[in-house]
């Protein structure tokens, strides 16, 4: 039977749904199903556009509902909230859809020119292609990569091991067409639907019964697998306000206390091997000239507790020629032993350090590569240096250096090692960032955030998800502490245990797998996302060089 498409609901109605079915489809809300045709209606709407212009409306306003919807909360939006916080926050929500807007002016350059179907193929390579593309830049921020709309499906998305999250993406990608290539071919003859429909039910097949498949075959084996290697690690979640923590006339100088003393408080009932505190625990820099006494005062600490701690801490460096330094870096005016003054160029890094009993500092601090853009550091400020000044929270340091390198920590265990990863709040949501790390001989992973800038929104939430994925894509076991919660262990089949709860003061002890096995994802990295990006060009190359346009009136519903 044919249905005339006339009667759809009015454009406004189907951006709305759009933007709203986006939207709802990211944990904490366990509606993963929406990702699967919450661009539906969006393609339908953009099927009545007239020209470039309206599309870009039409779309900005359907993705800006999406991005509000799902990123409202990091503005925080708490009484003591930083202002630049929420204007940072307003910004992400206004220039993020942007990015998705790229994707779907080419889909309708690609449509203009040959079939519904061919274009609706064209789609999932290039949108897939396009949230690779996006996690690369200093101003990338792939949160609302379409594949972390399923974490609370396990069963579904364990063959990221070999894809990273872009396979899932484009199987989600593939799900919205076919729906959509469906709902089209209600216009159409007899005929024509049936053959849509009997070839969109083995594609949607195609992308969920191989999946399940492998999920229920390595979950099983899970059930019954003995880790070979193991090392028990202590978490520590001292729940402190950041807002005191980084306020000079607050209790920011007794933090090392604060944590040290949880540390001691969980070893008189559960032995550990190492202790893992949050994203900036010691919240200024001990490894700055000047700081010497609070230097001394974590390594007193670390040695009456006996184990090795992994902190995340501020760490300073100078650049010992200034001439190389990056242009975001700091300066500061030092006499120099001769009567003159010296200009020193420096900076502060988010970091991350292993701290050893009766050692100290063991090797190199980890400094974090992967900054929140505006919120740690103005996108592409090197460029732009005059910019510096405009990034000044009212708490922590302004303006952190970039990291250049991968660091893994060796933790003593068993009179060897284990190869540690620290991965610091943000750069967890980056895969092409975590699969470095255990490429370069991580055997478990840890990640240290402080997500108490969000508390009461889905935020800390949502980010403790995401490890999940991180967790299937290395096949690695996580530890993750959070200055306020939510801590948790992570299996390397995406299975959360240990949980804490947000707003206490708290730890948790578990025994955590380690492997030196390396996924394909680990080893081929993100071979997927470049294939669809090599796929969509070729097929738009393939179309530009057939010069045929279709009629418009072929394009109207």
């Amino acid at each position: 039977m044919r249905i005339s498409l006339d009667r759809t609901p009015p454009t406004w109605v189907l951006l709305v749904l759009s933007g709203l079915l986006l939207g709802l489809a990211y944990p904490p809300n366990p509606v993963g199903l929406l990702g699967s045709i919450g661009l539906v209606p969006l393609l339908i709407a953009i099927e009545r556009a007239k020209s470039y212009k309206q599309l870009f409306r039409w779309s900005y306003s359907s993705l800006l509902i999406f991005s509000a919807l799902s990123s409202y909360w990091v503005g925080s939006w708490q009484a003591r909230a930083d202002p630049f916080l929420m204007i940072s926050c307003v910004l992400l929500i206004i220039i993020h859809p942007f990015f998705f807007i790229v994707p779907l002016f080419f889909y309708r350059a690609v449509r203009l020119r040959t079939s519904r179907l061919f274009a609706l193929g064209f789609l999932p390579f290039l949108w897939c292609g396009g949230e690779y593309l996006h996690a690369l830049s200093d101003a990338s921020y792939p949160w609302l990569t379409l594949g972390n709309t399923q974490t609370y499906n396990l069963y579904f998305i364990q063959f990221i091991e070999f894809t990273g999250i872009w396979g899932l993406s484009f199987l989600l990608l593939v799900q919205n067409a076919v729906v959509a290539a469906m709902i089209f071919a209600l216009g159409d003859s007899p005929a024509d639907q049936s053959r849509v429909f009997k070839v969109g039910a083995v594609v949607l097949a195609l992308t969920l019964v191989p999946p399940f498949l492998y999920g229920f075959y390595v979950l099983g084996e899970a059930k019954g697998h003995i880790p070979e290697k193991g090392l028990t690690v202590t978490v520590v979640q001292p729940n402190v306000d950041p807002w005191d923590k980084w306020n000079s006339n607050g209790d920011g100088e007794d933090q090392i206390t604060l944590n040290a003393d949880l540390s001691k408080g969980s070893l008189k009932d559960h032995p550990t091997q190492m202790f893992l505190w949050s994203e900036t625990a010691i919240p200024y820099p001990v490894s700055q000239p000047g700081f010497e006494s609070r230097r001394d005062e974590l390594r007193r600490a670390i040695d009456s507790l006996g184990v090795p701690v992994l902190t995340g801490f501020p760490d300073y460096m100078e650049y010992a020629d200034r001439t190389k330094a990056p242009p975001s870096s700091h300066s500061i005016v030092r006499p120099d032993g001769a009567g003159g003054n010296d200009t020193i160029r420096f900076d502060n890094f988010n970091s991350a350090g292993l701290f050893l009993p009766g050692i100290g500092l063991k090797d190199a601090a980890y400094h974090k590569m992967q900054l929140v853009p505006f919120g740690e550091r103005i996108p592409f400020i090197d460029n732009f240096p005059s910019l510096m000044n405009m990034l000044s929270w009212g708490v922590g340091i302004s303006t952190w250096g970039k990291g250049d390198r991968i660091t893994t920590f060796a933790v003593p265990v068993n009179g060897g090692v284990a190869h540690a990863a620290s991965v610091v709040c943000f750069e967890s949501v980056y895969p092409n960032v975590v699969r470095k790390f255990v490429d370069s001989g991580a055997n478990f992973l840890t990640i240290i955030t402080n997500d108490g800038w969000y508390r009461g929104t889905p935020g800390p939430r949502q980010h403790e998800r995401f490890a999940i994925m991180r967790a299937i894509e290395t096949r690695r076991a996580i530890a993750r502490s959070a200055n306020t919660g939510i801590s948790c262990f992570v299996s390397p089949y995406g299975i959360i245990s240990d949980e804490t709860e947000e707003g206490i003061a708290t730890t948790t002890t578990a025994t955590i797998e380690l492997r030196d096995d390396r996924t394909l994802y680990v080893r081929w990295g993100d071979w997927w996302p470049k294939l669809c990006l090599v796929i969509a060009a070729g097929m738009f190359i393939t179309v530009l060089a057939r010069r045929v346009s279709v009629p418009s009136a072929t394009i109207d519903i």
